[in-house]
């Protein structure tokens, strides 16, 4: 018998650093990202089951409209992370309250926030108990058929505790321990079928999304996302990531692809293998992707260097670490010794040399944290120029470490929406710091980081850090238009910001200086070319012209294998090593490094790559600003009622 499913994706707040919710109409989209994991589950569930797919983020239905959907579906499903959790509270305390159909709530939210729902203490916890009635832990792989079992036999909603699937394991473990995490029977093979893309709209959203891995190997003692994906690495078969690859690319998408893994660095030789496919499907459909990816710090060392370039030839355009705080002691006191391990100034200096933007987190309020820690951020930043720095506040969620300990020591603080790091809610007694003293510090920070003249600084800076490589110069797009028109009018013409045109005609000349340098080492070569001497190089020129070539066929010449270009390259590289390039050698050579600088070149043309993207760095930073004056100003409302409160 058919069945039908409601899937329900809540909304993010506004006042997110992600949501882009000030900037996302620029380019004619509705939300940053899909709900990737509730379209996965559709794709793992029985074929009698027909769903439809509500994201509030996109549209927020009428309530009689949403109330209608709800009766009618056999079952509500809901995908969420715990900074949604005032969009499900709202949701069944208006439009599903009364109804007989059952909620059933997935995700990291129930994951991490199980107790607070199984166990309420608060109003909103209250409402989430009576509206849902079944919680699931962890990956929805593992749930499928405990799910439809639960249904089956519960088809009705009841206002009686939720049920909870979890493993025993995991359900009677000590709080805050980590003892299960390498457990096989628990955290087993990724094997997911593509995302139902025919459930949204692709041309509502900025990027798409997509999964490799699940899993981390540290154990970060505020991470809650290892207590549910499991602390060791877990991959994808490379068949499984391009047959993803090509339903995204059958969806008529173009341009961003999140890849949404927890750690993309888990096992090295795993990670080589999801480039190499991610290489291969972007060379055969011509690089239609820029992918975005989280990684450990720990892909700086050196022997890692040539899986970094990797990143670059397959497509990659940005990569976000968690740097959490440049000092040493306080990254031992969140167990963060990854970070320590290498030098995190060399690490953005790797990735901006190849034309990879990094972006960064950062944790304001450890124990190790005085008042001076905020400072100290700040100064990081700038030195090493990461224009998206997210800072937040330390955040104790359940069942970490750090929360377990916080406990015992007397020092959490109740707050009844704690998922959102961003917020200045503080949830414990800071050790050497006070609560105002904790507050005014993130305040500092953002305050510092996201005013206009310092954020077109940091960007102006990544331009001349990081130059943009032949390997994500996506196509022009006529949306670009209408972005630059209301970026020139909001930004610049209605603020009266000389900031902000000073930055583009910074980032047009920067453009104008790679156009005829260009210019001329096509000159230069074109004359030795005449030649064809291979004393009239040296090894460094050589080096820079094998690599040259090497670029250009990896882009360019898509009917060569990446083992025959590796093979050609690798030939170069060893007759240079023993001074013996012949000259049919180097006209090759020569031949492949004037092809890339001419392509190259092109990049640099009026509208230029670096315009572009000074266009794209100045709307996020608006964005950006936007979000840092409304945690300010909402934290300002919130002192002047505290201040009422206590002097009426």
């Amino acid at each position: 018998m058919q069945k039908k499913g409601l899937l329900i994706a809540p909304a993010f707040p506004s006042d997110s650093f992600w949501s882009y919710r000030y900037i996302i109409h620029y380019v004619n989209r509705k939300a940053a990202f899909p709900p990737l994991g509730l379209i996965t589950f559709a794709a793992l569930m029985p074929k009698n089951w027909d769903f439809e797919l509500i994201d509030m983020n996109v549209c927020y239905p009428p309530s009689h409209i949403l109330r209608k959907k709800i009766e009618e579906a056999d079952a509500v499903f809901v995908g969420a992370m715990s900074i949604q959790k005032k969009s499900i509270v709202e949701l069944l305390a208006g439009p599903a309250k009364g109804a007989e159909t059952p909620w059933i709530l997935g995700g990291p939210f129930p994951s991490t926030y199980r107790d607070q729902i199984l166990s309420p203490k608060n109003a909103s916890d209250q409402i989430l108990h009576d509206g849902i009635d079944l919680l699931v832990w962890g990956e929805a792989q593992n749930a499928i058929d405990p799910i439809i079992h639960y249904l089956n036999a519960n088809p009705k909603h009841t206002n009686h505790t939720p049920h909870l699937i979890i493993p025993g394991k995991v359900e009677h473990s000590t709080p805050g321990s980590r003892k299960y995490l390498n457990d096989r029977s628990i955290f087993k093979p990724l094997e997911l079928p593509p995302p139902r893309w025919d459930l949204v709209n692709v041309n509502d959203y900025r990027a798409l999304m997509m999964q490799t891995t699940a899993g981390c190997k540290f154990r970060c003692d505020f991470c809650d996302i290892v207590q549910f994906n499991g602390g060791f690495p877990r991959a994808k078969t490379t068949e499984n990531i391009k047959a993803e690859l090509k339903a995204i690319y059958e969806t008529g998408h173009r341009g961003g692809v999140f890849i949404v893994d927890d750690n993309i660095m888990g096992i090295i030789g795993e990670l080589s293998k999801i480039l190499d496919a991610q290489i291969e499907f972007q060379r055969e459909y011509d690089y239609p992707f820029q992918f975005f990816v989280q990684s450990s710090v720990d892909i700086a060392k050196d022997a890692y260097d040539p899986i970094i370039e990797k990143f670059k030839f397959a497509g990659y355009d940005a990569m976000f670490f968690g740097i959490e705080n440049p000092d040493p002691d306080a990254l031992k006191q969140m167990n963060k010794k990854q970070n320590n391990q290498v030098d995190l100034y060399e690490l953005v200096k790797k990735f901006n040399r190849i034309g990879v933007e990094v972006h960064a987190g950062f944790i304001f309020g450890g124990d190790h944290d005085t008042p001076d820690a905020a400072q100290q951020i700040v100064n990081f930043v700038k030195e090493t120029d990461i224009f998206t720095a997210m800072t937040g506040m330390l955040t104790p969620l359940p069942h970490t470490p750090l929360y377990q300990r916080l406990k015992e020591e007397g020092r959490l603080l109740e707050a009844e929406f704690s998922g959102n790091n961003t917020d200045d809610d503080i949830q414990f007694v800071p050790k050497n710091m006070t609560i105002e003293e904790m507050r005014q510090g993130i305040h500092s920070i953002l305050e510092s980081l996201y005013h206009t003249k310092e954020l077109y600084r940091r960007a102006f800076h990544l331009l001349e850090k990081s130059p943009p490589h032949i390997f994500n110069r996506g196509k022009f797009q006529w949306t670009y238009i209408k972005a630059a028109f209301l970026s020139c009018l909001n930004q610049g013409i209605k603020r009266v910001d000389p900031h902000y045109f000073l930055f583009l005609s910074k980032a047009f000349r920067l453009d104008w200086k790679q156009f005829t340098q260009i210019r001329k080492k096509i000159k230069e070569l074109n004359a030795v070319c005449e030649t064809l001497r291979p004393a009239a190089y040296n090894p460094d020129d050589y080096r820079e012209m094998i690599s040259y070539a090497k670029d250009y066929l990896l882009r360019y010449q898509r009917k060569m294998h990446l083992e025959q270009i590796q093979a050609r390259v690798n030939q170069w590289v060893e007759q240079l090593r023993q001074n013996r390039i012949g000259k049919q050698e180097l006209a090759e050579i020569h031949n492949l490094a004037l092809q890339y600088l001419r392509k190259r070149k092109n990049m640099f043309h009026y509208p230029g790559a670096h315009l572009v993207k000074a266009f794209e760095l100045a709307v996020k930073g608006f964005h950006y600003e936007q979000v840092m004056k409304q945690i300010v100003m909402r934290s300002n409302a919130h002192s002047s009622a505290r201040l009422l409160r206590r002097f009426p």
